[in-house]
């Protein structure tokens, strides 16, 4: 099949289609038929006319009509050639263009197409189809619950979904062309993007890869992603990488609650064996003690020595407490609390010291805590208790009472002189995780166990080297909570 101009041929439409007549042809045989024609009907016009002529001027008018006719019909093809052949061009290009966007394939369904115009039908027919299925998979990848990114060379990013932006915070057109691991892109190498970038590099070795990743956007925000890596082939033979991404930080946590339920299954376990087993004997060995310190003279001493055992004894006491706190932090009594009067009574029972002070605000009520004020007298005890031992001889610790605006309380205690590295931020909470001598890696845990019994939550901010804040958030008491009613009751 040759083309409407300039010989090139024509696209195909379809496996089995053809393209009969041409729009040039066309046009050429309407406007000289029209042009004949219409001298033709002038020369029937002019009949009264001729008829009034000698028969020499008659034949004359007669010839020189039928001669204007013809050329004019000659004039009016060639211009229909003209005018179809601009037309077809451009026809032919708009096709071109169309079948680049949207081939013909086997699905095609075949169709007899007679000229250029019909072939741009069946053209623009297909790349409706080819629209519609667009803007159904676009759709479809819009309500895609995990992000994606389509990938094309060198990580260059191509598309993406809507839930990839929502999943990083993150505005990703001005990305789109830019590979995702440069400096201008979502993930720049120098965040500490080298665990996806050797991803993204190894998927060479196998076809699809699945796993979780950190990974750091560019606006300096830290994800855990569970990652799935698939190559596909793209248009024109080209690669391209399909990146599935959701949080895995959630399924992380599910993991590390599962753990920690393991663990404290365990710890109850061991704790009421060791309660059993060194309880009974520890109040046994303290009563002889006491018994031959009452023997000794004042002055005796050997007085010191049985000072360190039952130093010793009290604090193996302490040991078996905190771990049956741990096993079974749930309060005992639900009730309103007044945070003023609980933490008084915690400064009270520490030894004074100079570099510890409360701050209240200055206006506004307070509200009461709702709980055990026993199981959070161990709460404030713990957190103040490390905060002095953390701080130098010239720090402060800080009590601060911070009511929210919602149905929540902050306390928080803050100290200066010692940090807590981000690495250890979360791992020391851990029970038996502890960065002191002598520690028993209990405290926090505990602390942290009783807050979230109480419907609250516990957590650290530092800057890593100079101060530290613990901070203890609970629900405060309704005003219709009735004493010794849970909260949801």
């Amino acid at each position: 099949m040759t083309g409407s101009g300039g010989g090139k041929p024509m696209p195909p439409t379809g496996r089995r289609s053809q393209v009969s007549l041409r729009l040039y042809v066309v046009f050429s045989l309407l406007m000289a038929l029209s042009a004949a024609a219409s001298g033709l009907f002038l020369l029937y016009l002019a009949r009264p006319l001729v008829r009034g002529l000698s028969g020499a001027q008659a034949t004359e008018v007669t010839l020189v009509l039928f001669a204007g006719a013809a050329t004019a019909g000659a004039l009016a093809a060639v211009a229909g050639l003209l005018v179809g052949l601009r037309f077809a061009g451009r026809i032919r290009r708009i096709i071109e263009k169309a079948e680049a966007i949207s081939p013909a394939g086997d699905e095609t369904p075949a169709k007899k197409v007679l000229d250029e115009l019909g072939a741009l039908d069946a053209v623009v027919g297909r790349l409706t189809l080819s629209m519609d299925r667009f803007v159904r998979d676009t759709d479809i990848l819009a309500r895609l619950p995990e992000g994606m990114l389509l990938l094309g060379v060198n990580g260059s990013l191509i598309s993406f979904n809507a839930t990839a932006e929502t999943l990083l915070e993150l505005p990703l057109e001005p990305f789109r062309g830019k590979p995702i691991l440069s400096d201008h892109g979502p993930f720049p190498l120098a965040k500490g993007n080298e665990p996806l970038a050797r991803l993204l590099d190894g998927l060479a070795e196998r076809s699809v890869f699945s796993g979780e990743v950190q990974v750091t956007a560019t606006t300096g925000r830290s994800l855990l992603l569970e990652v799935t890596l698939q190559g596909r082939e793209g248009l024109q033979d080209s690669s391209v990488l399909v990146l599935l991404c959701r949080d895995a930080s959630e399924k992380r946590r599910i993991r590390e609650e599962i753990r920690r339920a393991d663990q404290l299954a365990f710890l109850g376990g061991m704790a009421a064996r060791i309660a059993h087993e060194v309880r009974t004997p520890l109040a046994t060995i303290r009563g002889l003690v006491e018994l031959l310190q009452a023997d000794f003279p004042e002055a005796d001493p050997r007085q010191e020595y049985v000072d360190r055992i039952l130093r010793g004894l009290e604090r193996q006491d302490r040991l078996v407490e905190d771990l049956l706190t741990l096993s079974h932090p749930e309060p005992e009594t639900w009730q309103a609390v007044s945070p003023l009067e609980l933490l008084d009574q915690v400064l009270r029972m520490l030894p004074d010291d100079p570099r510890l002070t409360l701050s209240v605000p200055e206006s506004g009520a307070i509200p009461r805590l709702w709980g055990d004020p026993v199981r959070l007298s161990e709460v404030f005890v713990n957190l103040i208790r490390n905060a002095l031992e953390a701080t130098p001889e010239n720090g402060t610790v800080t009590v601060r009472v911070e009511p929210d605006a919602g149905e929540r309380l902050r306390v928080a205690i803050r100290n200066t002189g010692a940090g807590v590295p981000p690495e250890l931020q979360e791992r020391i909470f851990q029970p038996f995780f502890t960065t002191k001598p002598r520690g028993t890696g209990l405290g926090l845990a505990i602390a942290r166990q009783i807050v979230e019994t109480h419907r609250g939550r516990l957590w650290v901010e530092s800057d890593g080297h100079s101060e530290t804040t613990f901070v203890a958030e609970l629900p405060v008491a309704a005003g219709s909570a009735v004493a010794g009613a849970r909260p949801d009751e």
